[in-house]
């Protein structure tokens, strides 16, 4: 159910039609943050399936609060336009990239890079309740990682919606290895067909990869074809080299993730 004062962000709690609250906020909504004070897995779940961010923040009264986003402008691409650099292909051969093996140290690694600003306890919990019921979803909560040696290098948590993939967050141990991950990320999605890369934010190195800013309603008219679709995803590991020598096209300029 939905609680909404002008000037105040809407809050949600469950049960709710998720699909039918993304459009509400394209129709009457131009912010990009709702709140709820649930983190039920099955919440969660349902958000995600609706192109949803799910996010999460400390209130002022010391309780943990989901902030699902619905962006303004979103940075979408199809993965067969990513651009792979040289360097990341150079980089590429003492990698692999694997699915699912280390979910929870792939999630802890991203919580220890960029802090609980976001990724607060509790909808880490939800991430892993997710990840563990994954079979039974509507979405598939997901771990990309690339290992050096037997050892995780990189990677980063995503959410697969049928043909769609929504980057969530990521890190990178070591200097070059979060470039290599994301070219090979790319060129698996592109493997196994997913017709939409969700990345989020608009940011420059994004825009330097390939992918373009559209706005909220035409993401979400994208999203909801794409998630409609339905791949296998093979968990690997694979080979980096293999796979960026495989698909696409390596570009002489680089695309570096800081």
């Amino acid at each position: 159910m939905l609680w909404y004062t002008e000037g105040r962000i809407p809050f949600v709690m469950p049960p709710e039609d998720c699909d039918a609250l993304a459009d509400w906020m394209e129709d009457s909504y131009p912010e990009e943050f709702i709140a709820s004070a649930s983190f039920e897995p099955d919440f969660v779940d349902a958000l995600c399936r609706s192109g949803f961010i799910p996010m999460a923040t400390l209130g002022g009264d010391e309780a943990e609060y989901l902030i699902p986003k619905m962006h303004v402008d979103r940075s979408v691409m199809r993965p067969s336009s990513a651009v792979v650099t040289r360097t990341a292909r150079r980089q590429s051969p003492r990698y692999e990239l694997a699915l699912d093996e280390s979910f929870d140290e792939t999630l802890d690694a991203c919580v220890a890079t960029h802090g609980d600003g976001w990724l607060r306890p509790l909808l880490v919990a939800s991430w892993k309740e997710l990840f563990a019921t994954r079979d039974s979803r509507a979405v598939r909560l997901s771990s990309m990682e690339l290992y050096a040696e037997g050892r995780l290098a990189a990677g980063e948590i995503g959410v697969f919606a049928g043909a769609s993939y929504t980057s969530l967050t990521g890190f990178r141990r070591e200097t070059g290895a979060g470039t290599v991950q994301l070219a090979a990320t790319a060129r698996y999605l592109e493997l196994v067909g997913v017709e939409l890369w969700d990345l989020g934010m608009p940011l420059d190195y994004k825009e330097g990869l390939g992918a373009e800013v559209v706005p909220r309603a035409e993401f979400m008219a994208r999203f909801r074809e794409a998630r409609e679709r339905r791949i296998e995803r093979p968990p690997g590991p694979f080979a980096a080299r293999a796979l960026i020598d495989r698909c696409g096209f390596v570009a002489d300029d680089e695309v570096e993730v800081t």
